[in-house]
């Protein structure tokens, strides 16, 4: 691993948000760009997310109302992919050890082998919902749920999940790292 490959920066959403945000520049309408959210494969999780944590909000309204803001969704990306974490944030945020940014099924994502998460086992080999924003030269990644503190970079341990079976055969270390 090269230096610069180990300290470059991260924020893969952002490029698509801006495609996003073209499409509705020129024009495009909601269902159009709804159509275009849902099968990108990265961002149709993020979309699902997102569905369900405005539901949660609204009690249930805003999907019967048929209430969606393309606009909404986007200004959501590119807060959770350019927000830097409290101190508060580090503090209480799991540790990922052995970790290595990979694309699975289209998505952005870290795996690694995780301390200190709140729902998952110590030592546990996990992928992380979607990758938001990687910062290794501050030790920090945020995906779509949380902050994680960044150990060691390990590239190597895809193909350790991939040989286990634990990854999808089309996942791939994240370019451009």
């Amino acid at each position: 691993m090269t230096a610069s490959r180990a300290t470059r920066a991260m924020q893969p959403y952002l490029e698509r948000i801006e495609h996003l945000r073209s499409l509705r520049d020129r024009g495009a309408d909601s269902q159009k760009l709804k159509r275009h959210i849902r099968e990108d494969p990265a961002l149709s999780p993020l979309y699902q997310t997102y569905l369900f944590l405005i539901t949660l909000k609204d009690m249930g309204m805003a999907e019967t109302r048929g209430v969606f803001e393309v606009v909404n969704f986007e200004d959501w990306i590119v807060s959770l992919s350019t927000c830097n974490p409290s101190i508060e944030d580090l503090a209480d945020g799991p540790l990922l050890l052995r970790w290595c940014p990979i694309k699975e099924n289209g998505a952005p994502l870290l795996v690694g082998q995780v301390s200190g998460h709140p729902h998952l086992r110590e030592g546990a080999r996990v992928q992380t919902s979607p990758l938001m924003n990687l910062q290794p030269t501050e030790s920090w990644a945020r995906s779509c749920n949380r902050f994680y503190n960044l150990g060691e970079r390990d590239d190597g341990f895809l193909a350790e999940l991939r040989k286990d079976g634990r990854l999808a055969p089309n996942a791939q270390r994240l370019d451009p790292f």
